[in-house]
């Protein structure tokens, strides 16, 4: 959708060509629930420095005027997922129901 303002959209990094992606390349694919997959040119320019690959999910914030290209002035860092400490009882519990299992069958 064209979209004057700031946005958020979040998508899969694809090349729109075969070969070797380059910053003239880059396409975001959206899902299939929301965007039907749909894919957008990404314009690249207006970063001071990038580093994307080929399936790599991101999360970006820019603009899209035409609806045909998203420019892009921020790539939105990952949010680390907080982790559960397991005591080592709780552990060492789960490996032996682990091994039980296995001897069983």
């Amino acid at each position: 959708k064209p979209s004057q303002g700031e946005c958020k959209v979040v998508g899969r990094v694809c090349c729109d060509s075969t070969g070797k992606m380059n910053a003239s390349s880059v396409v975001l694919e959206g899902s299939i629930d929301v965007s039907y997959g749909k894919r957008v040119s990404v314009d690249l320019r207006a970063l001071d420095k990038y580093s994307l690959f080929p399936g790599q999910i991101v999360a970006l914030e820019g603009t899209n005027p035409t609806g045909r290209k998203f420019i892009p002035t921020k790539i939105l860092d990952a949010v680390p997922l907080k982790t559960r400490a397991i005591s080592p009882d709780k552990t060492s519990n789960c490996i032996r129901s682990l091994w039980t299992l296995h001897l069983s069958r």
